[in-house]
């Protein structure tokens, strides 16, 4: 079967309608389903998005390929390990404590970068897959003056019982508390205290063990996360093909392994950052499916050690966006929530999310199997795509 694209460019249809949206939600969700990173539903999803941009009249489209995991278990597990084994060789005399503190410590700031949006030099451990970004730029009309990156993931997750409602909670202060075993390990081999050894041991492995078992859970068809991005970005990009912005260029970036550790943002980072990218600004769109839209004004990430904040020319841009347009209802709200944004500020650039909110607090259907196309709601995506482009028309007219 072959997936088709939305026929966004024929005359007479709205890009940003929800309903044309949803069509490119449905296409990503339903017909091809869950897209593991690195798997050939991923792929195929990138195909779609192919098909959906030369629809629009866009055929230049750069892949940028690059190798994953299909699971960001790699990331937490390892570390965990390397703290395990440092217990082990502090069985071994003065040596094997100087080791096993060493290892303790490494693996302790290897949790924390896993948990902060870091690049995690141990997944390179687990089976590496190709993924890729895309990548299309569309350029002003008149004189350039800056440059917006849209970012949408084309991976998705597991259904993980730790981001059930009586769970996702406490992730924060778990994590916090293995960062803290991990450490309390290292000091116990510098001590030789055998007591604290085994009491954070102990701690280590229920935590190496909740890891496994939250690897369980299937993959889930990510309506929401991110298929529902992917559309918004489809859509914009049909409207910005039709009608430039006048001063700023637009990157629409369709990133891989997401949910692995976001590599593909890495990746993106990688090659373009420093030369092209280092005073764009960056605005993800994550869940933006179902529920009221919100920029997240502070991410406390997955541990009390983790949290960060977009820049304050972003928090500006929406800001002044959500003022014009009072009618989309958005402002700000505090999450728990690692995304694209994590890695783009530990690096230095400027970014914020835009997700969608239900009235519980939180995005819906998070990393569970209920992230389906029946629980996308068109006004939602709609929105969300009309702010988004709100957002560039606001900057581009400051530029005149």
């Amino acid at each position: 079967m072959i997936d088709a694209p939305a026929k966004d460019a024929a005359p007479g249809i709205d890009p940003l309608d929800g309903e044309s949206l949803l069509r490119h939600v449905s296409a990503l969700a339903y017909n091809i389903g869950p897209r593991p990173a690195g798997h050939q539903a991923e792929a195929r999803a990138r195909t779609y998005i192919r098909k959906a941009l030369l629809d629009i009249g866009i055929d230049e489209v750069k892949a940028q390929p690059f190798q994953t995991t299909d699971t960001w278990a790699y990331a937490l597990a390892t570390p965990l390990a390397l703290s395990l084994a440092g217990v082990l060789l502090g069985r071994l005399g003065r040596i094997g404590r100087a080791a096993g503190a060493a290892l303790g410590a490494a693996g302790a700031y290897l949790t924390w970068r896993a948990a902060s949006g870091l690049r995690q030099p141990l997944d390179r451990i687990g089976t590496q897959r190709a993924s890729a970004n895309l990548i299309v730029r569309i350029p002003p009309a008149g004189r350039y003056r800056h440059t917006m990156v849209l970012l949408a993931h084309t991976d998705t997750n597991r259904h993980r019982e730790s981001f059930s409602s009586a769970r996702k909670a406490s992730l924060p202060t778990i994590v916090t508390a293995l960062i803290g075993a991990q450490a309390a390990g290292a000091v116990a081999q510098v001590f030789g205290s055998g007591w604290l050894s085994g009491i954070t041991a102990t701690a280590q492995v229920a935590g190496l063990g909740a890891i496994l078992a939250d690897e369980r859970g299937p993959y889930v068809d990510g309506a929401n996360d991110n298929a529902s991005a992917v559309a918004c970005l489809l859509g914009i990009g049909a409207a910005l093909q039709a009608q430039p912005l006048e001063h700023t260029e637009v990157w629409l970036v369709f990133v891989g392994a997401e949910e692995a550790g976001s590599l593909g943002t890495h990746t993106l980072l990688d090659e373009y950052g420093e030369q092209q990218l280092r005073s764009a600004g960056f605005v993800d769109f994550k869940m933006v499916g179902r529920g009221d839209l919100a920029y997240v004004s502070h991410h406390s990430g997955f541990s009390h050690l983790s949290g960060y904040d977009p820049d304050l020319e972003s928090l500006t841009l929406v800001n002044r966006t959500a003022q014009a347009h009072p009618h989309f209802g958005v402002s700000g709200r505090d999450l728990m929530v690692l995304d694209e944004v994590a890695t783009l500020r530990r690096r230095g650039y400027r970014g914020i999310t835009l997700v969608g909110v239900g009235p519980d607090g939180w995005p819906a259907n998070w990393h569970r199997d209920t992230d389906a196309i029946g629980n996308i709601q068109p006004e939602a995506l709609e929105r969300a795509a009309r702010f988004g482009l709100a957002m560039l028309q606001t900057l581009d007219a400051e530029a005149r």
